[in-house]
């Protein structure tokens, strides 16, 4: 859906292969301008995918990686979800360009 992070350890984690973080790139997104009220943004969007990921994993809640593509490229609802975030995440970012393009 656009989104780019991380996987990040954080404290309480059993296993460095299996985060419980993410990281945001804050230095590109105030470089192209971000504000305060943009991070809110920001986080407002990354949680929605958090919750559509959510939903995804309850689908097949036994389900490993594989099987959680599996969801993520078979459930109709699902994929429309995605696709909302993904439109919603450029519409966002387009008033925001790259320096120097």
């Amino acid at each position: 859906c656009e989104i780019t992070l991380n996987k990040n350890s954080v404290p309480g984690d059993v296993s460095a292969m299996v985060p419980g973080g993410m990281r945001i790139g804050t230095p590109a997104l105030t470089t192209r301008g971000f504000i305060e009220e943009d991070f809110v943004r920001v986080a407002d969007l990354i949680h929605l995918g958090v919750t559509i990921a959510l939903k995804a994993k309850a689908a097949d809640p036994e389900a490993k990686l594989k099987g959680f593509s599996d969801v993520l490229s078979t459930n109709q609802e699902i994929i429309g979800e995605i696709d909302a975030l993904r439109q919603e995440v450029e519409g966002f970012a387009t008033a925001f360009p790259m320096p120097g393009l």
